[in-house]
């Protein structure tokens, strides 16, 4: 229960906070790029520039990344936990449902169903050892 209370609190904020972006306009350079690469690109460096940012009082996204796939990789940490004091598969039950439900509903998340984003997560434990990482994949939010 204490893991959902955790995950619950953190999923909304973190989810929304990553998808608040916005682009301005085009160089020459740049046409060359599609634009769903571009939009991302754009995204994760907004995110990055806030690195790391406490999300809630239990969880810090360390970073974003773009893969060469085009999928967008996030990175948190939980500061004040330990990974013996935390079950990976009901951690990562439940923040799968979570994360789903937000990337379904929020329309601020629109461009990225539309572009039919991968989203990877890594949570790691304070002392930087990964409790779980897992993929949300177009067909899982959609």
């Amino acid at each position: 229960m204490r893991v959902r209370s955790i995950v619950s609190a953190f999923a909304g904020i973190s989810l929304y906070l990553i998808f608040q972006t916005g682009c301005t306009g085009r160089t020459a350079s740049e046409e060359i790029i599609p634009e769903k690469a571009r939009n991302l690109a754009a995204a994760t460096e907004f995110i990055n520039e806030r690195c790391p940012e406490q999300v809630d009082p239990e969880t810090r996204m360390d970073s974003v990344t773009l893969s060469r796939e085009g999928e967008l990789v996030f990175f948190y940490t939980l500061p004040n936990k330990e990974k013996s004091g935390i079950n990976p598969e009901s951690f990562t039950a439940y923040m799968l449902g979570a994360i789903v439900k937000n990337v379904r509903t929020n329309r601020d998340l629109k461009m990225h169903r539309d572009s039919s984003v991968v989203m990877k997560f890594n949570y790691r434990d304070r002392n930087g050892e990964l409790i779980t990482d897992f993929s949300l994949s177009p067909e899982r939010y959609r």
